[in-house]
């Protein structure tokens, strides 16, 4: 039975930049539609389907979230046929998102807490350049849904608050991906 793994948890706690480490292994993620411009690297279809908002309303979403003005969301089209092609794949959502792949696909969904305390999230925020108003906006919300201490709901937790390494390893080993061969480059 193929399986998709969730990852939950606050914002930088480091779900993006896990999921970008696991497909150096092969491991595909779910990519998710943006209303947002694509960042100095970022590829569409790669990282996020990068579309205007005329274009994103067309999708039937399992998730919609909104930050700063763009929207977010999950298109069941794209979970479907990830789990149709792969054994495992992989996707960060939030906790309605997570609710509503379990709707989807029942027993096939397992989530990993990406545990991390609220001084790192500051730490990471301001190091990646969010201005302190976003920080507080992000934070808040955070705190509001739940998104810090969603991890008694998860299957799994890895505390991501040193060496990405180790937390990328610790994933692997949850989902059954423990002896995989070198990064692909």
């Amino acid at each position: 039975m193929n399986k998709v793994y969730a990852l939950i948890g606050p914002p930088a706690s480091g779900k993006t930049s896990i999921l970008r480490e696991l497909a150096q292994y092969g491991v595909p993620e779910i990519v998710s539609h943006t209303t947002r411009k694509p960042r100095l690297g970022e590829i569409h279809g790669v990282h996020y389907y990068f579309v205007g908002k005329e274009d994103f309303q067309k999708n039937e979403l399992i998730e919609r979230v909104e930050y700063s003005g763009n929207l977010y969301g999950l298109s069941k089209a794209e979970v479907l046929d990830k789990v149709k092609k792969h054994p495992v794949s992989t996707v960060a959502v939030e906790t309605q998102g997570l609710t509503q792949l379990k709707k989807l696909l029942a027993d096939r969904v397992e989530s990993i807490f990406i545990m991390v305390d609220q001084d790192t999230v500051v730490g990471r925020m301001l190091e990646r350049g969010d201005d302190n108003d976003l920080i507080n906006r992000r934070i808040e919300y955070a705190k509001t849904t739940g998104e810090f201490n969603n991890w008694q709901s998860a299957n799994y937790v890895v505390k991501n608050d040193g060496s990405l390494e180790v937390a990328v390893r610790q994933v692997l080993a949850i989902i059954g991906k423990a002896a995989l061969p070198p990064k692909i480059d």
